[in-house]
């Protein structure tokens, strides 16, 4: 984590720079390019901030420790089941909506029917069939 912390906070320094320079090279006139250049530059900063401020709460992170090994950063990440379409009609509907959002509303409601019912397929999938509990 502590490099993460360079990395973000070195960008931060680095855009806020570049957006000063712009900013002077283009004698503020340019109002788009500067304030994006400051913007990205204090958003790297929040991050690099907020991932020292998580460092010094949690301590010492395995990917710090040079004698760490792969299983020090194994976390449980839930169940999932490997068999389940669910998720691919579940992301087929979001696409059916955002598509909808881009070409014409009449298609939106499509998406969100697909959806809805991606969505409960998913919820209640261990609850009916093969896989009941």
């Amino acid at each position: 984590m502590k490099s993460s912390i360079y990395v973000f906070n070195l960008c931060g320094v680095f855009f806020i720079l570049v957006g000063i320079y712009y900013g002077w090279h283009t004698d503020y006139s340019e109002l788009v390019g500067f304030p994006a250049l400051l913007l990205v530059g204090v958003m790297a900063i929040m991050i690099g901030v907020y991932l020292w401020l998580t460092d010094r709460r949690v301590g010492v992170q395995p990917q710090d420790n040079d004698h760490a090994e792969i299983s020090d950063a194994d976390a449980d990440y839930g169940f999932f089941s490997p068999w389940s379409w669910w998720p691919i009609v579940c992301a087929a509907g979001a696409a059916v909506a955002f598509y909808g959002i881009a070409m014409g509303w009449w298609i939106f409601p499509f998406g969100v029917v697909i959806g809805l019912v991606a969505l409960v397929g998913l919820t209640y999938e261990h609850d009916r069939g093969d896989h009941a509990h």
